[in-house]
């Protein structure tokens, strides 16, 4: 699901079987249940070679069998499913008043989870690290205690969903360390190239690090309103304003991955000031804080408590206020017009929108967008881009950072310790902190 780097070698036949197995077991994955032929069939691998890699990851642990299908004029075929306690992913959303923390099993069943609310609005990555930390020590905790032991040996890593942007090192020309720490820029909240290094070490598990929209991107196309979609954007709207596209079934992410920054282009030259330092941004029109201000009035104290707001904010709109009827009329039609800019440059099929804001904004107020958008976009793209609502709701970001470590378990297989630590035999192993991680 991601655009892929410069300068690839030449595929090794170790290679292509490895990309043959990924495409197997993300489709398992996905299918939630399969048989040998309907895998082939749907793959474009052989039978041969979809017997031969079922007997494998049956081998491992990580697909099982079980039950009947019914075939007409043949014999009943077999049941595949993946085993959901094979392995075990964590993905964490860091917002900007407040840290969720998720566990899920191999099919993305929610194991357990935690949450943090930051009185303050700017949180320090020492506290996303100690936060994170904590969380997923208790969240490995309560697991082991409902599923056994072995849990502990079985987790794939950790994913972060965070605000700005996020260098990753697999997408930087020259870099040749996959693993190294990504780079976060999140200017809005006062980061400034941050890397989380020492939570890597506190966690003594493999961390991966992606931006906020794009987690919730990747969610959406595997398990969400985005699914099966070619050229699609996921929108994120909250209080910062972001967007994930999809161009030809893949993550476009720009030469340095910081593609997506749709909250901070313009609308307005003399339009408010953003946070970012520059006027007239998207977000500064279509955000949650905008707009409950634009509503309610600046109010410091009320800073972190933007979700409540905006429910009495609706609450209000329904109930006639004028106010609030003006603020979210105002918001409905910038966000028409922020959308229809990229109805007209990228022609996508599908716009998901998603955010907790804007999950409660569709909720209300889809059609009313849908017709601001359509009529700031061009005819023909305007006509035929579909407008829908998020189908994960606010869990799109974790769940879509749990899917990093997931991804590179797909693609490459289970992660491995340097020497020191180990080696293949702590291959799932959560050791203490030091030593790197490959996969």
């Amino acid at each position: 699901m991601e655009n892929g780097s410069p300068g690839r070698r030449k595929a090794s036949v170790r290679d292509v079987r490895r990309a043959n197995r990924a495409l197997l077991l993300r489709h398992l994955l996905l299918a939630g249940e399969s048989s040998r032929s309907d895998a082939s069939e749907a793959t474009g691998l052989s039978p041969t070679s979809v017997t031969n890699m079922v007997t494998e990851l049956v081998a491992e642990g990580v697909v099982v069998e079980g039950g009947q299908l019914d075939s007409s004029g043949g014999r009943p075929r077999t049941i595949l499913s993946v085993n959901p306690d094979a392995a075990y992913v964590i993905g964490a959303d860091v917002g900007e008043a407040e840290v969720v923390t998720e566990m899920f099993d191999l099919t993305m069943k929610r194991v357990a989870s935690r949450s943090w609310g930051f009185p303050e609005r700017r949180i320090s990555p020492e506290e996303v690290t100690d936060v994170i930390a904590g969380s997923v020590a208790e969240i490995l905790q309560e697991a082991q205690e409902a599923r056994g032991p072995e849990v502990l040996t079985r987790v794939l890593g950790v994913g972060l969903g965070v605000p700005g942007v996020v260098e990753r090192p697999e997408n930087l020309a020259g870099c040749g360390d996959p693993l190294r720490e990504p780079i976060v820029h999140a200017q809005v909240v006062g980061w400034d190239e941050t890397d989380f290094s020492t939570l890597a070490e506190r966690l003594g598990l493999p961390l991966l690090i992606d931006n906020g929209a794009k987690t919730t991107t990747q969610a959406e196309a595997w398990f969400g309103a985005a699914r099966g979609v070619d050229h699609g954007i996921v929108v994120l709207v909250g209080d910062g304003v972001g967007a994930g596209i999809i161009t030809n079934g893949r993550l476009f992410r720009g030469s340095s991955s910081s593609a997506g920054e749709w909250g901070h282009t313009k609308i307005s030259l003399d339009g408010p000031r953003c946070r970012c330092g520059a006027r007239g941004c998207i977000e500064t029109f279509v955000g949650a804080s905008a707009v409950v201000t634009a509503w309610r009035g600046p109010d410091p104290a009320r800073a972190g408590h933007e979700m409540e707001d905006v429910r009495s904010m609706l609450a209000a709109y329904h109930a006639g206020d004028e106010r609030a009827q003006a603020a979210l009329d105002r918001m409905v039609e910038h966000l028409g017009v922020a959308l229809s800019n990229l109805v007209n440059l990228y022609n996508p099929a599908r716009i998901v929108l998603a955010g907790w804001f804007g999950d409660m904004v569709a909720q209300e107020l889809l059609p009313d967008v849908r017709r601001s958008m359509i009529a700031s976009s061009l005819p023909q793209p305007g006509r035929e881009v579909a407008l829908v609502r998020s189908r994960l709701g606010r869990d799109a970001v974790a769940l879509g950072a749990a899917t990093l470590p997931l991804d590179r378990f797909i693609e490459r297989g289970w992660p491995t310790r340097s020497a020191e630590d180990g080696g293949r035999g702590a291959r799932r192993g959560r050791g203490a902190s030091g030593g790197d991680w490959s996969w």
